[in-house]
């Protein structure tokens, strides 16, 4: 009889690197990371390798810490994106939201097409709101305006600048559904998710 071995699969995306990374800024154990992303030990131990390899992370005895070059790629994505949880009871109540503000964005392509992207990587669905000339945030492809206020006042806007709010069960989903939009609309961050 003739058996096959299948290897293990993986069981993260780049995505999840990204979140990782976002979430090294002191020393931090595997543990700790497997809490805060809602992932397994394992796959967590999967992340960190190919961070390692990549040059971005080092660890010792406290934890696993970012080496220069990871500082460096993390200084770069705040340049480009900030990431909140939003808890705003308005939009979408009962569900988990994670809000991204993207600067440097790209003209943003139509939002329903940035929803798929959102939906695809696992949110339930997402706005695609711009920060305009008049200093307030405004739905894109929309005729209508809604209050986003208290959003506005969570980011520190410049006009141009996107915010994509994702929502879902589960915040690693909804932040899966924000990072994907993001990276479609900045080609640093698209760059950044290449090399994983």
């Amino acid at each position: 009889m003739l058996y096959s071995m299948v290897g293990n699969l993986k069981n993260y995306t780049k995505i999840d690197i990204l979140r990782c990374l976002l979430r090294i800024g002191k020393p931090v154990s595997r543990s700790e990371l497997s809490k805060t992303l809602d992932l397994g030990e394992g796959t967590i131990r999967s992340i960190l390798d190919v961070l390692k390899e990549n040059g971005f992370l080092g660890s010792n005895k406290h934890g696993h810490f970012l080496r220069p070059k990871g500082d460096n790629i993390l200084d770069k994505i705040r340049d480009n994106a900030i990431i909140k949880e939003i808890d705003s009871a308005k939009i979408f109540p009962g569900q988990k939201k994670i809000g991204i503000q993207i600067k440097n964005a790209k003209d943003p392509e139509k939002s329903y097409i940035l929803r798929d992207s959102a939906v695809k990587n696992g949110a339930d669905g997402a706005i695609i709101i711009k920060y305009g000339h008049d200093k307030k945030l405004k739905i894109l492809d929309a005729k209508y305006d809604l209050d986003f206020s208290e959003i506005e006042n969570k980011f520190s806007l410049n006009y141009g600048d996107i915010i994509v709010i994702a929502y879902a069960d589960s915040y690693r989903l909804a932040e899966h559904g924000a990072l994907a939009v993001a990276t479609h609309l900045n080609d640093d961050l698209k760059h950044l998710m290449d090399k994983f």
